[in-house]
């Protein structure tokens, strides 16, 4: 066993074994549900799989995230484009990352015993905990590049330890590039990154040529992820659709204006407390490893004790400076659960009393058994593995539109239910549901048109009658009750007359 956990390929292959056995529980992505309904992921995949179909985000479907999620979901539409099966792979592969990041992470500080023992109940802290919300998030996607900036970061920050070459510089630059391209404000780990080792070099090195030289190249990580991304837009003459939106509207209506100097600090605080409230488990073992990094002698050098905890600021600084968000928004936090399995296995190994070398070597596998034991009882997305997909709301509009030829549907007045998934229809509009931004009513004005002048075959809304302007081009086919997010909302599909 123990010449087993010391091979090379041995601790990859566990790491995708507790991703793929966790999010198989945890995410609702995953085969074992009937379907992801979490409106934001059926926002997403809706316009990669409109992709596939020629249409290009911002410019023919409107949504606010970043282009390189939708890439990504245009990526698992390829793979399945009547299911979340390819989205769900993606997940897997995210889980994989970050498992492997935060496994170098402890092999700095603890044998691959404890490594082995501690990556599957990282796992289940992580992907169990509520801010994990229902699968697929820009935060999950983004969760394993944070995870490789704070590997790197205690590998070359550490006392001893050398500077990082330029490849590391670069590598991370990519990384942040793929962030800035997914949900910019999850940016402030990689800039609190870039800015400490960039004064390390220059002032305590006696370097600006050097540091100018680091930021150069991590700069130039940053172009070589962005310029594949911007190109599909360059050619396509879209560019202008994808700044308003993703920049123009998140910087101008999403985000709030502050109404005094001290509001992002009150944003953060409050919604960090929140945070931690709700997810305990990965708060207290990020708490944990800070304190620990931070007092403890020998652990860090004590610049990089000032810029841990500089990394930690900003992660929640550009989450929350310009709106205190959602529940998932602080999911990028638990990339730092990763420093209290770190400090709980510094201290095991200290112990006088030692546990017999079998027992250790093979306690990964009632750690693996433990950690899924935990997932099943505390995810939030367990108790939907009992609904069938028969049963959905989605299943039953889909098999009256098809029985009925629809060829045009509109998701009307509520962010995307999974109607278009389940319907196999490719929305004919750019408004094709109603987003989350302030002004959404002066942007769904021309698809409200469109409805007064009967433009759609089927129309789904979140209310009992119709809504206005649908009175004279539509009529009601039926009513069916669902739950989401625990509340019980009815859903009626509307049929166009003649």
């Amino acid at each position: 066993m123990k010449n087993l956990l010391t091979r090379r390929y041995t601790l990859p292959l566990f790491c995708l074994l507790c991703s793929v056995a966790v999010l198989a529980i945890c995410s609702r992505s995953s085969p074992l549900y009937a379907t992801n309904d979490w409106v934001d992921a059926n926002i997403y995949f809706t316009i990669g799989r409109g992709m596939h179909q020629g249409l290009m985000p911002y410019r023919d479907l409107l949504d606010h995230k970043g282009p390189l999620l939708y890439l990504l979901h245009w990526a698992a539409a390829a793979v399945s484009s009547t299911s979340f099966f390819g989205v769900w792979l993606l997940e897997v592969l995210a889980g994989w990352a970050f498992l492997y990041a935060s496994a170098r992470t402890l092999l700095l500080y603890c044998g691959r015993g404890w490594t082995f023992f501690s990556l599957p109940l990282l796992a289940a802290c992580v992907y169990a905990s509520p801010a994990f919300a229902q699968g697929d998030s820009a935060e999950e996607f983004c969760l394993p590049l944070l995870a490789i900036a704070l590997y790197f970061f205690l590998a070359c920050f550490g006392p001893g330890k050398q500077l990082p070459s330029f490849w590391v510089f670069a590598l991370n630059g990519a990384a942040a590039g793929a962030i800035f391209w997914i949900k910019f404000t999850l940016l402030g780990l990689h800039f609190a990154w870039m800015a400490c080792f960039a004064f390390l070099i220059w002032i305590g090195h006696r370097s600006l040529g050097r540091a100018l030289a680091a930021c150069g190249a991590f700069l130039g990580g940053m172009a070589v992820i962005s310029v594949p991304i911007l190109l599909p837009y360059a050619v396509s003459g879209a560019l202008p659709d994808l700044f308003q939106t993703y920049f123009g509207a998140n910087l101008t209506s999403y985000a709030t204006t502050p109404t005094h100097w001290s509001t992002p600090l009150y944003n953060l605080v409050m919604s960090g407390l929140s945070t931690a409230l709700a997810n305990p488990v990965w708060a207290v073992l990020a708490l944990l490893g800070g304190v620990f990094f931070v007092l403890r002698r020998g652990v860090l050098h004590p610049a990089a004790k000032a810029a841990l905890l500089a990394l930690v600021f900003f992660s929640g600084f550009f989450i929350w400076a310009g709106s205190m968000g959602w529940p998932y928004y602080g999911f990028p936090l638990s990339v730092y659960a990763v420093l209290g399995f770190a400090c709980l296995g510094s201290l095991v190994q200290k112990l006088p009393a030692r546990l017999p070398r079998g027992v250790v070597q093979i306690g990964f596998v009632p750690a693996l058994a433990l950690s899924l034991a935990l997932c099943l009882a505390f995810s939030p997305n367990v108790s939907f593995m009992e609904l069938k997909k028969e049963d959905l709301v989605q299943t039953k509009f889909a098999a009256i539109i098809q029985q009925e030829g629809g060829q045009s549907l509109l998701n009307y007045g509520f962010l995307d239910g999974g109607f278009y998934l389940s319907s196999g229809i490719t929305p004919s509009c750019r408004f094709f549901c109603r987003i989350n931004l302030p002004n959404y009513q002066e942007l769904e004005a021309p698809v409200r048109q469109m409805v007064e002048e009967g433009y759609f075959d089927f129309i789904v809304t979140r209310e009992e009658g119709p809504l206005p302007g649908m009175e004279e081009h539509y009529e009601l086919v039926c009513t069916e009750y669902q739950t989401y997010d625990g509340v019980l909302l009815p859903y009626s599909l509307f049929r166009r007359i003649g």
